[in-house]
């Protein structure tokens, strides 16, 4: 295998045979980030390993962190015991926390051994998510955009306030960093001509996103206080001086850009800002969490209203509108129907127009690639190719809007299609495939625990400035959050070779994961498996092992931990943020029910000579059923086999854990 084929591997992470069964928010995920995992590490405090796991599959991470509308969440199993998990929220605090720390931000250094390389038009998501797996395959990639800094509507079209431009340079910089070459201030077709960049390139790639508004076709929007969003948006971003806006300002859209556009308009002019969508309230295309945001700035929105005409003579009073009795068909498709006769006019004296974008795809010469009626690119979806050979396309310019994470997502598809059309040994990962619902009768055996709430700053306070608005979580609040997940498809796993029917996992298991036939166990249900470990710790045979964290890996962790002189050791639990025994060197669990009689005994065999095993107070049940009494029970078995070696017994000791809010789930 060569290194570029391992680098492969490693960001689109081929799965096969009993993996393809993957947890829902892994598989909802428009690039597939292993979200357990590193939410695992969150608990753990390990933010920079968790980091890079996010980068795995993400070359963005702080910038998604910040902005992605988190299908991942909506897909969270955790969400039908109580709340989703705040999976988007945690991959903040990964990156956060690891660059607090100096690490995770040095990056790879390809060395771009296939001897190929590709123009990209475009530096947003999409071009930008290209470039790095392309780089990482070993194919140089040059990145051309007409902007004066990269990031495409990234840095013009996303306000300070949800994503800081510092935070969006230091994830571009890390893309730099290996090798990348970015050329800002380069229009292609001006500066360069495209059929240039095919003669010179071996491929081309074209990223370049929905960078115009789209203007309305209804009287009055010539007048010279109508705006276009994206524009406005530009100016805003770049700090140059934005149109002077009234006091009385209309945003017509009910998307995200129009959100945008609504509240950086509050922020400049401090006046009143009304919005008007077509889209009833529960149809308004923009993110709820953005329109609570919004409104708590004092955004007021107008729903079922069109457009009819924007009023004033010679400069704008108002927007005339008509009542929307329907925005869509049968057939679900974008056909508004209105009441011609109920008409209504908002006052205002400024408008800005948010309705919709479209590419700007002047600069494609007349050998193609080819557009089609609407001017939009012919494009192959499976193979990222248009009509031209040699040239490719991803993100929004081919896809339509959609979220920053669904453009990373298909300009990483397109590096595949690229370094394939190249001659790489690569191909498309196949799609994971989820476990199912949580059944109702474990649902209720889950211990429960609230969401942790993202820290914001107070809506009468940001709403006059461009700082971030989004705190982040604290340490120890992040990591009560991530001690949440239930480890969805990481859980006991069995070997029909070692397996000998005794059925001790099915009379053990608190959840019913275990089920088996006449002839024996015939399998783990990964639905039902709340990875405990208890049928772990009482198998006779060691035919089960757990998937989030094996026997192997526990063994290894406990040898690095006595590496080094050290004579203690704790076993703790990720669902405590505080340790029992602050000088000991720790192995962190799942749960302490987790440890079998075989890694305590294994501990003081690799020179432990005190073994400290924390766990819940008896005032509290543990997070797993039955896990307190499980630990309890092994290391009484465990001080009995020392004793019978004639050492002390008194080498292994519980200890409880401190009482915290975490734990108390208040």
């Amino acid at each position: 295998m060569t290194e570029n084929q391992t680098n492969i591997r490693s960001f689109s992470r081929p799965i096969s045979g009993d993996e393809l069964r993957r947890p829902p928010c892994e598989a909802a995920c428009p690039i597939h980030t292993d979200a357990q995992r590193y939410i695992q590490l969150v608990a753990e405090n390990r933010p920079a390993e968790a980091l890079a796991v996010v980068r795995q599959t993400n070359p963005l991470p702080q910038v998604i962190g910040r902005i992605c509308p988190h299908p991942c969440e909506d897909a969270c199993r955790r969400g039908q015991v109580d709340e989703p998990i705040a999976i988007c929220n945690l991959k903040r605090v990964a990156s956060d926390g690891a660059k607090t720390g100096g690490l995770g931000y040095d990056p790879p250094r390809p060395d771009f051994t296939i001897g190929k390389k590709v123009a990209i038009i475009g530096s947003g998501p999409s071009g930008l998510g290209a470039a790095h797996d392309l780089a990482l395959l070993g194919v140089r990639p040059v990145i051309f955009e007409s902007q004066s800094e990269a990031g495409g509507f990234l840095r013009t079209g996303i306000l300070n306030y949800r994503l800081p431009k510092h935070i969006l340079d230091e994830d571009i910089d890390y893309i730099r960093g290996m090798g990348v070459e970015i050329r800002t201030g380069v229009k292609v077709g001006e500066d360069i001509a495209f059929d240039e960049l095919a003669d010179e390139y071996d491929a081309v790639l074209i990223a370049v996103g929905l960078s115009e508004s789209r203007s309305l076709p209804a009287p009055g929007a010539d007048l010279p206080q109508v705006l276009l969003a994206v524009p406005f948006l530009e100016a805003v971003n770049a700090g140059r001086e934005a149109p002077e806006l009234g006091k009385e300002i209309i945003v017509i859209g009910g998307g995200n850009v129009a959100i945008d556009a609504a509240r950086s308009a509050r922020r400049l002019s401090g006046g009143k800002v009304t919005m008007v969508c077509l889209e009833t309230d529960y149809e308004m295309p923009a993110h709820s969490w953005e329109i609570e945001d919004a409104t708590a700035e004092g955004v007021s929105i107008i729903c079922s209203q069109g457009p009819n005409a924007i009023m004033g003579d010679g400069k704008v009073e108002g927007l005339e509108v008509k009542k929307c009795e329907s925005v869509f068909d049968e057939q679900g498709r974008f056909a508004p129907r209105f009441c011609e006769t109920e008409l209504s006019v908002v006052p205002g004296d400024t408008v800005i127009i948010a309705i919709g974008q479209m590419s700007n795809l002047s600069f494609l010469p007349g050998s193609g690639p080819e557009v089609n009626e609407r001017g939009i690119l012919i494009f192959d979806r499976e193979q990222c190719t248009t009509t031209r050979r040699g040239v490719f396309a991803s993100g929004e310019v081919v896809t339509g809007p959609g979220a920053a994470v669904n453009a990373l997502a298909s300009g990483k598809r397109a590096a595949i299609a690229v370094a394939r059309y190249l001659g790489a040994d690569v191909d498309f990962p196949p799609e994971p495939d989820p476990i199912g619902e949580v059944p109702p009768g474990v649902a209720e055996k889950v211990k429960p625990a609230p969401r942790r709430k993202m820290p914001a700053r107070p809506a009468g306070e940001r709403s006059g400035d461009f700082d971030e608005v989004e705190l982040g979580l604290p340490e120890v609040e992040a990591r009560c959050e991530a001690s949440r997940c239930l480890l969805c498809s990481a859980g006991a796993r069995y070997s029909e070779l070692k397996c000998i029917a005794c059925l001790t996992c099915v009379r053990v298991c608190p959840y019913g994961a275990t089920w088996h036939d006449r002839e024996g166990l015939a399998g783990i249900s990964p639905e039902r498996c709340q990875v405990c470990g208890i049928c772990f710790t009482q198998c006779p045979t060691k035919a089960i092992d757990i998937g989030v964290k094996s026997e192997e890996q526990i063994e290894a962790e406990i040898e690095a931990a006595l590496t080094g002189g050290g004579k203690d050791l704790e076993f703790g639990c990720w669902y405590s943020q505080a340790r029992v025994t602050p000088d000991a060197a720790a192995v962190i669990l799942p749960c302490t029910g987790r440890l079998s009689v075989r890694l305590l005994l294994h501990a003081v065999e690799r020179g432990a000579e005190r073994v400290y095993v924390a766990v819940c107070s008896e005032s509290e049940d543990g997070h797993f059923i039955h896990g307190h009494r499980q630990t309890r029970a092994a290391v009484a078995e465990a001080k009995k086999a020392i004793a019978e070696a004639g050492l002390d017994p008194g080498a292994i000791e519980i200890r409880i854990e401190p009482e915290l809010k975490c734990k108390k789930n208040v």
